[in-house]
């Protein structure tokens, strides 16, 4: 008996955030950047139970980038002052 072994690639669909805030206890700019990701398969289902759609997944990744994008982020050395 022989087993093949069959991979199947979904396409992704990414969507890259990029944030340039000062940092809230120095005033430093600080850059920060992300890609959030979702792939195009059956198993990623909306909430009726169906497989999400192009337009679905860009929303949902839009919303979660814009959360990302709003939280404020420290910079490295506040950062490190904050944890000695």
């Amino acid at each position: 008996m022989s087993w093949t072994t069959r991979t199947i690639t979904f396409p992704p669909v990414k969507r890259r955030a990029v944030k340039n805030l000062p940092c809230p206890d120095c005033g430093k700019k600080v850059k920060r950047q992300t890609t959030f990701e979702q792939t195009l398969n059956p198993w990623n289902k909306n909430a009726a139970g169906e497989p999400k759609s192009v337009p679905e997944i860009r929303e949902e990744l839009r919303v979660e980038a814009e959360a990302w994008e709003a939280e404020p982020v420290q910079c490295k050395a506040c950062r490190e002052a904050v944890s000695s």
